[in-house]
């Protein structure tokens, strides 16, 4: 897929460039970032560039497409939201990580958003679907402003830094997202 930007009145997402491995090694290395998240800590430099060059080799196969995400106020690099579509079943799951500076902005919903309105509109899913660790609340509260629905937890399904934790998995279906759409007075394509 050729190199897309998704935007709002809060953020702009893009695809990554070589520039992005300082603010991803910055960001990345926050202790905060890994109690939540797989990032390994400590986080180096070399994983930051392994990180941009995949994203980028990534979306030149059209594997994934995972975004650098923007704040618009600020026109910084706040964090990372990726979509990894699952062909056989016309589904994909989501993953992101924001920098500790931007938490509680509204950034990770605003940034999800536009990401459901891509799977959905160009994409042409049936299903997205997100999880996050038990402990980080903030991140389910990120998916359910984004209308996704609970679907459960899967019980010791995370090994996550020496321990088996619970997961909680959220999903939207293109059913939902179109209804939605309807109540909002349509859809704004990409």
């Amino acid at each position: 897929m050729e190199p897309l930007i998704l935007a709002n009145e809060m953020v702009k997402m893009r695809n990554f460039v070589l520039a992005d491995v300082a603010p991803v090694f910055e960001l990345a290395s926050a202790r905060e970032i890994a109690e939540n998240t797989f990032v390994p800590h400590p986080y180096s430099r070399e994983a930051a560039q392994e990180f941009v060059d995949r994203a980028r080799e990534q979306w030149s196969a059209d594997e994934a497409y995972v975004f650098a995400i923007v704040d618009r106020a600020s026109d910084a690099f706040a964090g990372t939201m990726g979509i990894h579509p699952e062909g056989e079943h016309n589904s994909a799951t989501v993953g992101y990580w924001i920098g500790k500076p931007f938490w509680g902005r509204g950034i990770a919903t605003a940034a999800l958003r536009l990401l459901i309105r891509f799977g959905f509109e160009q994409l042409e899913l049936n299903r997205i679907e997100a999880g996050h660790l038990d402990q980080n609340t903030a991140s389910g509260r990120v998916m359910q402003k984004a209308n996704m629905r609970c679907e459960g937890r899967r019980r010791g399904s995370q090994f996550h830094r020496g321990k088996y934790k619970d997961a909680i998995w959220y999903a939207i279906i293109r059913e939902d997202y179109c209804q939605s759409q309807k109540s909002l007075g349509g859809s704004e394509k990409i």
